[in-house]
């Protein structure tokens, strides 16, 4: 398996941040447990950063006392 490129990763990081900006959940619990189950990526690092693409997303729609919680 061929190591994804800082480019290939940046865009997989834009992909998890579209998904994460139409998540509903409010609780960062939620959050985590929906990225894992939306999560199209095989390969640990591509996993990773689409998982951050989404968190840091959905965070940034959720209350400030939310995001203290993460």
């Amino acid at each position: 398996m061929t190591k994804s490129t800082p480019f290939q990763l940046s865009r997989i990081y834009a992909s998890g941040w579209r998904a994460g900006g139409n998540c509903t959940a409010d609780n960062p619990v939620e959050i985590a447990a929906a990225g894992e189950r939306l999560n199209p990526h095989l390969a640990e690092d591509e996993r990773e950063r689409w998982s951050q693409g989404f968190k840091d997303a959905a965070l940034n729609h959720i209350a400030p006392s939310a995001k203290a919680r993460k």
